[in-house]
């Protein structure tokens, strides 16, 4: 039967099966093998290094046997740095390298492979940092790469984006600084001169984490990032190239979406900057730094074209910054649909109340207090937003401890159109907030995050999964998924976790 079967027929059948079977089919014979190994485009690897590694292929012979890759990650731990654990991929396997092997001999492996070329997507977050030297001499292998993510980059140089000319998205994670005594400045007088134009780089999102004031290499990427529509920097301490990049603002004319997790040290600037720049910016998220002077100016310039803010600044956010929101006049510009608090200590009440009965409250349809202290000082504010915000669909409480069945259920009384909830650990709810849950918003809910809920119990996951026809995901502890109930989401295929 093998023999009669042609290459094409072959190639079909297998693009059938489903990815459970790969392991089993690989084994009918080594025609099979090949086919199952040709038909794979998207893969992940984990390399751990072992001081004795079992006999196992090179790592540039084991790419070899997959040359239709367009997705590709190569790491060196099971999580992301965000420690969130990486979602299952089509073919994940582990293999063990001697520390010998260096994380540029390993993407010489992955640029000199017979997939480079089919590349969109790579993701190459190893311990050890990548060589900007590597990386140029790679670049030219890599040129249908859209999307680009490193750890440990050594900031040397970033002169290879420019022979990347479909790279759409890139993140870069700095984990070094730079030796004092390792040239890093990153400038050319013959191409880099003030009254020189340059070539745009086609990057629409950046993400950049690790960035110091002492980084000389990042001129050469704010002077060609025009077309950027995203920017997330995180535990960023500079802009790169001194105290006071001036480059930077080059970057952030066409910017929809600004995000800045525990930057504190360069936040202010960067917000003064954005309220000056950013004439397009729909969304901000803010997270551990900024002042609160900083944060209202550009709110007073910039918060009518917002369409989502995310704020966690335990000591930086005021009643006064809710009320510049609520006061800004919105005619031109798409209402404000998303605001999410995260920990925010000095807002009370009123700031809130103000905000939901202004017309920018109106629209909102996601609302998330997270751990904020407000929704304990105050049982009746619950109550108050959600009687005010009408159109609210997804609405996050989660950490809020003191958060009982009886203000919840106030709550939802009012809420009739949400499909998602969250409730992480909300330790004081019982199976009767779910019972309140389901009683006002069980039609529609599509997502419930019922996590670390410990008053919870079987009963109440199961009444959420027999009872919510129109439910896709519950995030929940699978010890308190009963049989029956997990026959139900197995029949019904919604994603728990």
């Amino acid at each position: 039967m093998d023999t009669v079967l042609c290459d094409e027929l072959l190639q079909e059948i297998i693009e059938r099966l489903p990815p459970s079977s790969s392991a089993a089919v690989s084994l009918v014979s080594k025609r099979w093998l090949a086919a199952i190994r040709f038909s794979i485009t998207t893969l992940s690897l984990r390399i751990p290094y072992s001081d004795s590694p079992p006999p196992l292929p090179t790592f540039s012979a084991f790419l070899s046997w997959f040359p239709n890759l367009s997705s590709l990650t190569v790491l060196s731990s099971p999580f992301d740095d965000d420690g969130e654990s990486y979602p299952p991929s089509l073919l994940a396997l582990a293999l063990a390298l001697p520390p010998a092997v260096s994380s540029d001999a390993l993407f010489l492996a992955v640029s000199s492979s017979p997939c480079a070329g089919r590349l969109s997507y790579l993701k190459f977050a190893v311990d050890s940092p990548v060589s900007s030297t590597v990386l140029l001499s790679s670049s030219s292998s890599l040129s249908n790469l859209g999307s680009l993510c490193l750890s440990s980059l050594t900031p040397i140089s970033l002169r290879w984006l420019a022979a990347l000319p479909c790279l759409k998205s890139l993140s870069l994670q700095f984990r070094s600084k730079p030796a004092e005594d390792i040239e890093t400045f990153d400038f050319d007088e013959g191409e880099d001169s003030d009254n020189c134009a340059v070539a745009m780089l086609p990057l629409e999102n950046l993400l950049l984490s690790g960035i110091s004031a002492s980084h000389r290499a990042m001129t050469f990427l704010w002077r060609r990032c025009g077309n950027l529509r995203q920017l997330r920097l995180r535990s960023c301490e500079g802009t790169g190239d001194g105290p006071s990049c001036p480059w930077f603002s080059l970057c952030l004319p066409g910017l929809r979406e600004l995000e800045l997790r525990a930057c504190r040290v360069i936040c202010d600037r960067v917000l003064l900057l954005a309220a000056d720049h950013c004439l397009s910016l729909t969304s901000l998220l803010l997270h551990d730094g900024g002042s609160s002077e900083a944060l209202h100016h550009f709110l007073t310039q910039r918060v009518a074209g917002l369409r989502t803010l995310d704020l966690r600044l335990p000591l930086d956010l005021h009643n006064y910054h809710l009320s510049t929101i609520a006061a800004t006049e919105r005619s031109n510009f798409p209402p404000l649909s998303t605001l999410r608090l995260q920990s925010c200590c000095l807002v009370t009440g009123d700031g809130l109340r103000a905000l939901a009965r202004a017309a920018a409250g109106e629209a909102i349809e996601e609302l998330a207090l997270v751990n904020c202290d407000v929704v304990e000082r105050e049982p009746g504010l619950l109550t108050f937003l959600g009687q005010s915000l009408r159109r609210l669909r997804r609405l996050d409480l989660s950490y809020n401890d003191t958060l009982v069945d009886k203000v919840l259920a106030a709550m939802l009384v009012s809420c009739n159109e949400l499909v998602e909830i969250r409730l992480r650990g909300c330790g004081r709810l019982t199976d009767a907030a779910v019972l309140s849950l389901l009683k006002f918003c069980g039609s529609k809910l599509e997502f419930v995050d019922l996590s670390q809920c410990p008053g919870i119990g079987v009963l109440g996951i199961e009444s959420i999964v027999f009872t919510s026809c129109a439910l896709i995901h519950i995030s929940v502890e699978k010890q308190k998924i009963s049989e029956a109930a997990m026959n139900s989401v197995l029949s019904r295929a919604i994603k728990v976790g």
